[in-house]
């Protein structure tokens, strides 16, 4: 029988509580381990939550990407569904610009990190059949990736991403979903989902880290788009030029003029190359301490720290996981909130 220890409260949000906890098996075997136990609630709301988060469970299982957050089990906690993620310490993008801007070479790498990965995630295919997976992030802001103290990157929250394999429960093709300041305006406008959409994010990411101002809300026409767009691009210190043009790419008006995460990583990485100054792992190990250290520690909604509790591997939602299935239509084959930030 596996134990969960619950150590203490990383943050709460509408749904659930994260915690740090150490999960503990047979034979002394014990890691530690992130818990996001959901609050009990009969709602559909609550029975929609819980559909896309065993959908992107089964989603990071088969992704397993090193910038992206690894998603362990979805079990039954003391009546309550939970799921087991990696536990990585850290702070998001978000917090950490408010203290201090990357310098351009470490953003470059920062960039090239989270392009890399969004490459892959929208290259994956069925590790059983092959089929392409077609995922779209859907929701790239600074919020959603996390960084440690020695430089290591994770892209977080897949819960709305926009994926084909035939386990899926919730069906989000026909929703706009995402974070309203981070949609593109051909996203709000036609509802059409590609990975362009996941490059408009990035390039709002890059950019904002660069400028330490927000974009704001989107612009839905053209002139008002490129007008707020010049007068934001122009409070980037000129210090961090050789990313502009990565930037303008992966804003552009058309889409189809974005590029690929593959074409934007290489960019990214050859910047890295060429521009002189901090990089990546010595700016995060300044920066996330700074963070990490100025938190105040997350209210303990549910009580759980300082308890031992089975695991029951079979409750998540009332019916516990399905595996994996082939893509719809393929054929089978054979087989945050404040407080500490971590994984979830």
């Amino acid at each position: 029988m596996r134990q969960l220890h619950f150590r203490e409260a990383l943050g709460a949000g509408a749904f659930g509580t994260v915690y740090r906890a150490d999960l503990i098996g047979d034979r002394g075997f014990r890691r530690p381990v992130a818990v996001k136990v959901l609050n009990a609630s009969g709602t559909e709301e609550s029975r929609r939550m819980v559909s896309r988060i065993r959908d992107e469970a089964r989603l990071l299982g088969m992704l397993q990407d090193d910038c992206i957050l690894k998603v362990l089990d979805l079990v039954g906690v003391g009546g309550r569904d939970a799921v087991l993620m990696e536990y990585v310490e850290g702070a998001d993008l978000d917090e950490l610009i408010a203290v201090a801007r990357p310098p351009p070479r470490a953003l470059a790498v920062l960039g090239a990190l989270l392009a890399g990965a969004l490459h892959r995630a929208h290259s994956a295919r069925h590790p059983e059949t092959g089929e392409p997976l077609r995922v779209v992030h859907r929701d790239v802001k600074p919020h959603n990736v996390m960084l440690t103290v020695r430089g290591g990157v994770k892209l977080l929250d897949f819960g709305v991403a926009k994926a084909a394999f035939a386990s899926r429960e919730s069906r989000t093709g026909q929703l706009v979903l995402g974070t309203l300041q981070y949609m593109a305006h051909d996203y709000i406008l036609t509802g059409a989902v590609s990975p362009a959409l996941d490059l408009y994010g990035l390039g709002l990411l890059l950019g904002e880290a660069a400028a330490g101002e927000r974009f704001g809300r989107p612009q839905l026409t053209e002139s008002k788009y490129r007008r707020r767009l010049a007068e934001w691009m122009d409070q980037i210190p000129s210090s961090y030029g050789a990313l502009l043009p990565v930037i303008q790419r992966a804003l552009s008006w058309d889409p189809d003029r974005r590029g690929t995460a593959a074409s934007i990583e290489r960019e990214l990485l050859r910047v890295g190359d060429e521009v002189s100054g901090r990089g990546l792992r010595r700016w995060c190990a300044e920066a996330v301490p700074a963070v990490l250290s100025s938190r105040e520690p997350a209210e303990d909604l549910l009580e759980l720290s300082g308890r031992t509790i089975d695991i029951d591997s079979s409750a998540f939602g009332g019916a516990g996981p399905q595996p994996l299935a082939a893509p719809a239509g393929a054929a089978p084959a054979g087989r945050h909130p404040p407080g500490r930030r971590a994984a979830g």
